[in-house]
């Protein structure tokens, strides 16, 4: 194989490695990230009435903060997931 075919590679592979390892850091601050009620609700695209519903209903959590509830954007996402047909 000729030298600047594989360092051509080589280089192509360190991007995807970097572009991954970038990825990988911006899924992990989404873990942690916590949204209001109005967030959630244009994450979603459904009133707050109807998240209120669904809290009743156990179909997504959130936590209170400052006696408000605070929804995980994986909690939303996973959300979404299960509910896309």
């Amino acid at each position: 194989m000729d030298s600047k075919v594989l360092e051509t590679i080589m280089k192509k592979l360190n991007n995807i490695e970097y572009n991954f390892s970038i990825a990988v850091n911006e899924k992990a601050k989404l873990e942690n990230r916590f949204v209001d009620m109005d967030e959630a609700s244009q994450m979603l695209n459904i009133s707050k009435r109807t998240i209120y519903k669904l809290l009743k209903k156990g179909d997504i959590k959130a936590v209170k903060y400052n006696r408000k509830n605070r929804f995980k954007v994986t909690e939303i996402e996973r959300f979404l997931e299960s509910n896309s047909h």
